[in-house]
């Protein structure tokens, strides 16, 4: 009945904000889009079990979003965003049961000459620099360095998580995956373009237990074939808690990103290093580094993808563990909103077997 009332909640979002006056006036500051992928496959990660599925968000999290704005005079706007994640292989709301409602984004504000200030859950100048840099977006079920940064360790399976039990253990990969790729609570400030140049600043107080402060800051650069990101996100105390995916009570975490990606003639290239220091209250602290390196390579009517992604875990005591993710796919467009699309992917963990995915998908978006 829970998942019926948002349903129907979503139902009401949709009657309301795109009634006949918000269709038929051109003028109409309110716009709902959206996108729904979803494929079928065989899926095995390194050191897992064989799996055939049909499943959800392939190479894009499928999603609905209601964004307006309201022009306020001397150069000033209103703004608003709700945006929720959908799961059209089983009709549920949310990326994962349990998800919340609004999970993509949730917020209002204000914006002008000075720039725009938002409150509210958003995602994070990090996240959103490798989502325009990388040639995978958001696919979690087949990008490397989503895979490996992402994603939590628990929701990958048990090989990822080290020995014992919470809180002595911790997460193998997926450094950012209890972190999130929006925050709740956070006040966002983005500045107009500055020569190329938009920045971007983040801050979340810690409001609940297990939860602790958030801050982060990027930079993303746009000149001609070329986009640069740089971007850090600092975690106060009690960030991530106990019981959660990472396995392990944190009290300090730091991460810095650096991505860039080229236009070229033949197509785009992209690369970049994720370096995220993990301090703990329990357990030994450790660094996880992860370089990746991409391409997106126009072919017929479609393009060919490919990414590569390599993850080291350095903890102060102990052994180092290493992982190499390797994606090739193709998109096909049968037109600007529609494409069929098929990816291998490859897995290696230290001391675990290798595995594949094979998956065959669909998205349209409107």
């Amino acid at each position: 009945m829970k998942n019926l009332s948002q349903l129907q909640l979503a139902a009401v979002l949709c009657t309301a904000l795109a009634g006949p006056s918000a269709l038929a006036q051109s003028a109409s500051s309110v716009t709902i889009s959206g996108l729904v992928d979803a494929y079928a496959g065989s899926r095995q990660l390194s050191g897992g079990t064989r799996q055939s599925k049909v499943d959800s968000s392939g190479l894009s999290t499928s999603q609905i979003n209601f964004d307006g704005r309201e022009d306020l005079g001397d150069g000033l706007r209103a703004e608003f965003a709700l945006g929720l994640f959908l799961r059209p292989d089983d009709g549920g709301q949310g990326r994962f049961n349990g998800d919340t409602f609004f999970g993509r984004n949730a917020y209002v504000g204000l914006g002008g000459n000075f720039g725009t200030v938002r409150l509210g859950r958003q995602g994070t100048g990090n996240f959103l620099n490798f989502m325009r840099t990388n040639s995978f977006g958001d696919s979690a079920p087949f990008g490397p360095t989503f895979l490996h940064t992402w994603m939590s360790a628990i929701a990958q399976g048990p090989q990822f998580v080290s020995v014992g039990t919470p809180p002595t253990s911790r997460a193998l990969t997926g450094t950012l995956g209890t972190s999130d790729s929006a925050w709740n609570n956070s006040l966002v400030y983005i500045s107009p373009s500055l020569g190329g140049t938009v920045l971007q600043a983040q801050w979340a107080p810690g409001e609940v237990d297990g939860v602790g402060k958030r801050f982060g800051a990027s930079a993303f650069y746009t000149g001609g074939p070329l986009v640069l990101g740089l971007a850090t996100e600092q975690i106060g105390a009690n960030s991530v808690p106990a019981s959660g995916p990472a396995a392990a009570l944190i009290s300090q975490q730091s991460t810095w990103h650096v991505s860039g990606a080229y236009a070229f003639g033949f197509g785009r290239l992209s690369a970049g290093l994720i370096n995220t220091q993990r301090d703990y209250t329990t357990v030994t602290d450790d660094r996880m580094r992860t370089v990746h390196l991409g391409v997106t390579i126009p072919v017929g009517a479609g393009s060919v993808m490919a990414q590569i992604a390599n993850s080291s875990q350095q903890p102060d005591v102990g052994n180092e563990v290493t992982r190499t993710t390797t994606s090739v796919g193709y998109s096909y467009r049968f037109s600007k909103r529609t494409d069929a699309y098929a990816v291998l992917m490859h897995d290696q963990f230290t001391g675990q077997s290798s595995g594949s995915t094979l998956g065959v998908g669909m998205r349209h978006r409107f």
